[in-house]
């Protein structure tokens, strides 16, 4: 057995995050630095975040305590472990940027060895993180994704997050009145940290109706946080590829307008599942203020109608803000058929909705209520309405 082997058995093995270090041999380097990286799962994208994060962070560790002026790094994540190499090449740079803001006197150089098929992804995503001019900065900053990190490149999961206050539960003003009322929603969500009876029990007198009507509101509460936590966690870039939901201007009373087109949604070819994760995902800040929804009804077929079965089950899932926030539902280009399943809809389904609705057979009538220049739609909507409804000074839509 080699020296090098024994050495590698001498550190019996590296779990996935870990860093493992041995002499350099007969390389030009001084140590060699092994990790593994993380299996990627869109299912567990955080951990697998958070495992590739340590990789890094564990390297360049070992680089500051061995007092090492350079440091070179290969591409931790691979094709065959299938992690994305875009989200992947931003944790690797993140991670190492952060680094050496913190702890980077004795680093000198840092090398990235990648391959030709990675190179263009990182000589795109360098100047993001790495920028070489305060013009390079102004012009990265806009592209940089949302989650950067916190102050050491560490992927962030808000519900893992401990708070720590003084007096847990208890309210910055000691007035009898106010105590009362604290706010216990930073304990925890579980049955253990709110001090709840039995779970089980519960259960068993919901089913029996016997259940109040606080308890029913907490128990659907912790059921739309399950949910919310599988839409951040779970991959649906191919549910956000159609583009059958996205945020545009506001209306008249400033409220964020949400568009929907029924054309794009190919229901029997897609996890219906998914989709309404992807709901969840867009909509949960959105619906913390009052907004309404533009649904285009355009052209749509058999193929592209959510049944009363899927919404039955998204009234059923989404918080109580979702139905009291929401102000309108404007439905554009409606048809007779679609005009009574929306009547039986909201009056045998789903309560308090039906007042929401407003059919609007043109668009000339919709921009009554929301100015044209805040709503982007769909040009076969345009093409549409000039056909059935007659010219009008409409404004330029980007091609969605």
């Amino acid at each position: 057995m080699t020296i090098f082997m024994q050495e590698i058995h001498y550190h019996l093995g590296c779990r996935t995050g870990e860093a493992k270090m041995t002499k350099g041999f007969n390389l030009a380097a001084r140590f060699i630095i092994h990790t593994v990286g993380p299996k990627y799962k869109s299912r567990y994208r955080t951990a697998a975040e958070s495992s590739l994060y340590s990789c890094y962070r564990n390297i360049l560790q070992f680089a500051k305590e061995q007092a090492m002026s350079s440091v070179g790094f290969c591409v931790i994540n691979t094709v065959k472990r299938g992690y994305p190499l875009v989200d992947a090449t931003h944790i690797a740079l993140r991670t190492i940027r952060r680094f050496l803001e913190i702890h980077g006197e004795s680093l000198e150089k840092v090398v990235f060895a990648v391959s030709d098929l990675e190179e263009p992804t990182y000589q795109k995503m360098l100047p993001l993180y790495f920028p070489r001019s305060l013009a390079e900065e102004r012009e990265s900053l806009p592209l940089l994704p949302e989650d950067i990190g916190n102050a050491e490149g560490e992927p962030v999961v808000p519900e893992r997050q401990i708070r720590i206050c003084k007096k847990p539960g208890a309210p910055e003003d000691n007035s009898d009145e106010e105590e009362l009322e604290a706010d216990f929603s930073f304990i925890g969500s579980h049955a253990f940290a709110r001090m709840e009876g039995d779970v089980d029990k519960q259960r068993r007198l919901t089913l029996q109706g016997q259940l109040s009507e606080a308890a029913l509101q907490k128990q659907h509460q912790r059921n739309y946080n399950r949910w919310l936590c599988r839409a951040r966690a779970e991959d649906l870039s191919d549910i956000a590829s159609l583009k059958a939901l996205y945020q545009t201007g506001v209306d008249n009373c400033g409220r964020t307008v949400m568009a929907v087109v029924g054309r794009n949604i190919p229901v029997t070819l897609i996890d219906m599942e998914k989709a309404l994760l992807y709901f969840i995902h867009v909509m949960d800040h959105i619906v913390a203020k009052e907004y309404i929804i533009v649904y285009f009804h355009t052209l749509t077929n058999v193929y592209n109608h959510l049944d009363s079965d899927f919404l039955k089950k998204l009234s059923d899932i989404v918080d109580v803000r979702y139905k009291r926030n929401l102000k309108a539902l404007y439905f554009v280009h409606p048809t007779f058929r679609s005009k009574v399943s929306t009547w039986f809809f909201t009056t045998f389904t789903v309560s308090g909705l039906k007042d929401k609705v407003h059919h609007v057979e043109g668009l000339q009538q919709l921009f009554a209520a929301i100015p044209p220049e805040q709503i982007d739609f769909p040009p076969f909507v345009l093409e549409y309405d000039i056909r059935e409804n007659g010219y009008y000074s409409y404004p330029s839509s980007p091609d969605l």
